[in-house]
């Protein structure tokens, strides 16, 4: 008697996403929040950099996402 065991192919990557245009900091950290809510422990980084200075500033939010998919190969 055989057993045969089912093969799978597990696949991870990193999906590196922006919003841009944030007006303040304040904002940008509550979108943090609301990532760090949506996405769990899937979120893995987070970076608030600011794009110019003085009245015209804006901020950008870069976060890195990791999705794992699991493929049955038979």
């Amino acid at each position: 008697m055989q057993t045969l065991l089912p093969l799978t192919h597990t696949v991870t990557t990193d999906q590196v996403h922006s919003l841009i245009c944030i007006p303040d900091r304040d904002t940008a950290e509550c979108e943090v929040t609301s990532l760090r809510h949506e996405h769990g422990p899937r979120l893995i980084k987070t970076t608030i950099r600011k794009d110019r200075v003085g009245k015209n500033s804006a901020y950008t939010l870069r976060y890195i996402i990791r999705k794992t998919t699991t493929q049955n190969l038979f």
